[in-house]
């Protein structure tokens, strides 16, 4: 079954959802419902932290815009108290802010309006990330393990001018092949849609024609082969975007 048509995807998963649009809190509530989540919905920060007090919660799903406290800080606050599952929603689009919700500690990030569809299975992949148990369950350490090597990555610098390669090699960015190598770094192993790229890059979704994207691209490649002798673990989804692997192609 394709997990899209499975309307119980989300069952044993307590999501919060913390939205002072009344309406969209309420359709999103509904909606998650729909697909088997144990959904509790809050107008502002202040009565979900109460819910937090009383009831279980795996995962919360958080505007920016809020009343007295915004997102950014909510999640920051979240994060630094506990292991809940973060997904921020908003209606902000800038890259900026979407850098600055995951390195506070979002597990990710959908910009509105969100297909309800798609936030169902984002909140079943970050339950599954943390390792998280149906309700009532508690969680298992995990059995030891060897100590394995860490896997060769590429990495990029600090000031993110600079791709280093596993070997060691590094490799300068433009100004557009950065915002580009951040985007996908910012989601690396998640399929990062084409007009999200372009709009990180600075410029409208439809400003990219006569793959001019695909030019960035092509360039890229070839610059990284040629200073480095490693391919760039990066990946064209035909018809929506791009992925990047940090990890050595093989590795």
């Amino acid at each position: 079954m394709n997990v899209l048509e499975d309307t119980r995807i989300g069952a044993g998963i307590q999501v919060f959802v913390v939205e002072d649009d009344e309406d969209l809190r309420e359709e999103i509530g509904l909606g998650l419902a729909d697909f088997g989540f144990a959904v509790q919905t809050f107008p502002d920060p202040r009565e979900l932290y109460r819910g937090m007090l009383k009831s279980r919660c795996d995962i919360v799903v958080v505007d920016i815009g809020l009343p007295g406290e915004d997102g950014f800080s909510v999640t920051e606050h979240l994060r630094s108290i506990s292991n809940v599952g973060i997904v921020i929603l908003s209606g902000r689009r800038g890259v900026e802010d979407r850098v600055r919700g995951l390195m506070g500690g979002a597990d990710a990030w959908l910009s509105k309006p969100a297909d309800l569809r798609e936030l169902a299975v984002t909140l079943v992949s970050v339950r599954r990330r943390m390792a998280l148990v149906p309700a009532g369950g508690e969680v298992e350490p995990p059995p030891p393990r060897a100590p394995q090597p860490a896997a060769p990555e590429w990495v990029l610098t600090v000031d993110g001018w600079a791709l280093v390669s596993p070997g060691g090699r590094s490799v300068s960015l433009t100004p557009s092949e950065r915002l580009f190598i951040q985007c996908l770094f910012n989601q690396a192993n998640e399929v990062v849609r084409r007009e999200v790229l372009v709009e990180a890059m600075g410029h409208r979704a439809d400003y990219y024609l006569n793959h001019r994207l695909d030019m960035l691209v092509s360039r890229l490649r070839r610059k990284i082969q040629s200073e480095t002798g490693e391919a760039l673990p990066l990946r064209a989804v035909r018809g929506f975007g791009f992925i990047l692997s940090r990890h050595q192609a093989g590795g």
